[in-house]
Formats: C-alpha cells, structure tokens, sequence
C-alpha cells in the first residue's frame, strides 16, 4: 500500500472545489423552492367561497362547468364592480360568503336585487341577511331531521339529499320579530339590530335598519323550504313578487365547494341554483374591498391566502442558509510519525520496565495469556474460552497430563527471574508441540 493510499494525495494534486458546482447546487434548490411556493399559491382571491380559488373552500369547480354549460359567469369582487355589472332580469345574482363580508356591501347588494331575476345567497350569517332586511334566522340540526329534500321545488328536484346539513334557515314570525325588537331596545350596547333567534348573540350588527322594521320591504308569506334542518331548512326559498326576485338561501357551504360538491346530489343542487338562467353575475367580496370603518360580517380566516406560502419560503431559506454557513467536516489530517520505533524493541523496553520493577507475576501472566489465546485460535475454540476448556483440547493434542499444563497455563508466578525464563520457554515448547503434534 502506497504512502499516497494512507495520506492522501499530495499537496500538488489537490483540485480546489468547483464554484461552479456549488452555484448550480444553490440554483437548483432555489428554483425547487420557488416552484413549491408557486404550487402552494391559491389561485384566484385565495378566499373560501370564491369562483376563482381552486382549493378545497372556493367554488372554481362550480363556476367552470357552469360555463362550460353555456352560462356567462361574471364574478365582481368589489362593491364598484357590482355597481357597474350588467344585471338584469336574464341574470342570477349570486352572493358568497367569503369572510370579507361587510354591511356597506351588503348595502351595495340591496341596491343591486331589484334588477335581477334571481338572487342566491349561499352560506350568508344571519347579520348580514337583516342588512338587506331579510328577517331570517338561523336554525341548527336536530336529532330527528328527516332524510331527503322532502319538497316539491325544481331545483330539488335532482337531488334526493344533500351531504352537510347542520345549519338551515327559517324565516322569523311577527312575534319572533317582535321580541327581537324587544331584546333590541333593551340591549345597553345600543345596537341596532338584535341578537336574533339561532344565531351567535356575540355577532353584534351596528348599522342597518331598525329590529322594529326588519322585513318591511319583503314578502316571505310564501316562503318554502327543503332539506329539513331543525325547524328550518338547509334550502329556503322566498317567491318572486313586484319588486323582488326569487331568493334562495342555501346555508351549508359544503353544497358549492371544491371539496364536497361531487357527494351525493350536492352538484346537482348547486348548478340547478346558480345555472337557470343565461348570466350569472358572482358577488365574492374580497378583503381588498373593505375600508376603513366598515362593519364586517361572518368570521374571517384566521391566516392570509399567503401566509403558508411565506411560511415555506422562509423555512427553505433557512435550511439554505445553515446549508450555506453550517461548519462542515474537512478530510482527514494524517501526519508521519516523527521517529519510527521497531516492534522488537518495544517488546525489550516493556521487559525492563517490568525488570526495573520485579513483576515478574505480570509478565508471565502476559506470556501465558498470549499463548492461551494462540492455543485456543490453533485447536479452533471460541475467542473466549476459559483456561479449562484450553487444558482439556491441548491435553487431548498432545498427550500431556492436564495438570502439568494446567500448572504452566495457569501457575503460580514465578519468583526468580530463572524460573520466568524457565516459564516462557516451557511455553513456547508447549505451542511448538500443538503446531506440530
């Protein structure tokens, strides 16, 4: 074996590291990197009910195959944009709950109804269905909710059941109006709107109409309902009449999103809603839309669309960097020995030593542990076969009387120096004749 095997090559044949390898290194992981962060992107607004986001809580899905059926999708996202959006009495204004909800755009939505033929609201909390003066509660499921649509409307028709219904609608009589207003004008926050029966008492509205006036300029007398949900219904339908266009409220969102729409008769349902007439114009607020002062309705996300994103992108700048920083181990250091030293005189510095110090019991016991082991490797016994088992094997090879070799095996010390060169050479003649029985 080479010197150049142990040590390494010499100075002289050193490459240097290439750059160019580490800069093609740092290149390729940074494009993985920015290829996850823009597979991890929402598309569209990112927010949850939003024609134009393609994760599991927006509604693309929907909004496609209604324009692959033939329907001219608009999808507004600001209250100027709705404004100016062609509505008219071919067209379904659809309302989604997006988490961006405020009351100046549910203004905006009631100056925009009387112009349409249909308006959906799909998953809208009660606050912001009595800022368009709709007086509608929510309702909550119950234990003995019957199966199925249990209704004669066309738009159920399709879908004998749908897969989420665990909160419904339910249209509030006078007297539930009446003692809204009551809890209203007792309520010391000074309100103007009330707590409401089946909704979350702590989702306070703060403008809007009086609770006294609440549903005056609608006419819910022939309101119907499908799909049971407690004593309301997860589908409620209030008819056409002058001046008003027929509304359906669908409350469980699970109905039009990406993630449930293809269980059971979910997509049925929702492009029987959303797909009866010709246009559809899509009011998904987004965040970008609420100023300053507004009033927010529903629950917004927790975490920006982006926020995961950044999140992966951070985490791999991190790990690039401690890739880039972190100390890193160099090949091993091999220096020659200054002064080579022969093994026949280690073996003479280590006898004087043990003469200088008369151990004699620790020499001997030095030479007949090397001859054991020899032995025992010669006569094929285990490593760690004791000095009985290694007596009985070179009794049996040569011959001896085992108390004889049991005696030079393992003896008492020697106290002479003649008797320990005695020793190491009964020894060595002990091998010579197992080596050659």
């Amino acid at each position: 074996m080479s010197l150049d095997v142990i040590l390494g090559p010499r100075k002289r044949d050193r490459r240097p590291t290439s750059r160019r390898t580490r800069v093609v290194g740092v290149v390729v992981l940074l494009a993985l990197l920015a290829l996850a962060v823009w597979r991890s992107l929402p598309e569209g607004s990112g927010a949850p009910m939003d024609p134009g986001t393609a994760d599991a809580q927006g509604t693309k899905a929907v909004a496609e195959v209604l324009r692959r059926e033939g329907v001219e999708v608009d999808v507004v996202r600001t209250r100027e944009e709705l404004a100016g959006a062609r509505v008219d009495a071919d067209t379904t204004l659809v309302v989604s709950a997006t988490g961006a909800l405020t009351t100046e755009a549910m203004w905006a939505v009631d100056e925009r109804r009387e112009d349409a033929g249909r308006l959906v609201l799909l998953g809208l909390p009660r606050t912001a269905l009595h800022d368009l003066d709709l007086p509608v509660t929510l309702t909550r499921s119950g234990s003995e909710d019957p199966e199925g649509a249990r209704c004669t409307d066309r738009a159920a028709a399709a879908s004998p059941d749908i897969s989420a219904r665990s909160v419904g609608y339910a249209v509030m009589t006078s007297e539930q109006i009446t003692e809204a207003a009551q809890e209203w004008s007792d309520d010391a926050s000074g309100s103007d709107l009330p707590p409401g029966l089946g909704g979350d008492p702590t989702q306070q509205p703060s403008s809007g109409p009086p609770a006294k006036d609440l549903g005056t300029s609608w006419d819910t007398s022939g309101a119907r309902g499908c799909y049971p949900v407690g004593e309301g219904h997860a589908l409620l339908t209030i008819p056409a009449t002058d001046g008003q266009p027929r509304t359906d409220l669908l409350a469980p969102t699970d109905v039009v999103t990406n993630a449930t729409v293809t269980k059971q008769g979910n997509a049925a349902l929702a492009l029987r809603l959303l797909g009866s007439q010709r246009h559809l114009v899509w009011y998904a607020p987004a965040f970008s839309d609420v100023a300053e002062g507004d009033t927010p309705r529903g629950a917004p996300s927790i975490a920006p669309a982006w926020f995961m994103p950044l999140l992966l992108l951070l985490g791999g700048a991190v790990l690039l960097t401690m890739w880039w920083r972190g100390r890193r181990l160099g090949r091993l250091a091999v220096e020659p020995l200054p002064v080579v030293v022969r093994a026949s005189e280690t073996a003479v510095a280590r006898g004087r030593l043990y003469r200088r110090a008369a151990g004699r019991g620790h020499a001997a016991a030095a030479l007949r542990d090397a001859t054991r082991r020899r032995l025992a490797t010669r006569l094929g016994l285990p490593a760690g076969a004791d000095a009985e088992a290694v007596v009985a094997a070179v009794a049996q090879a040569t011959g001896r009387e085992r108390d004889g070799i049991r005696d030079l095996l393992a003896g008492p010390d020697p106290t002479t120096d003649t008797d320990l060169a005695a020793t190491a050479t009964d020894l060595a003649q002990l091998e010579e004749e197992v080596r050659h029985p």
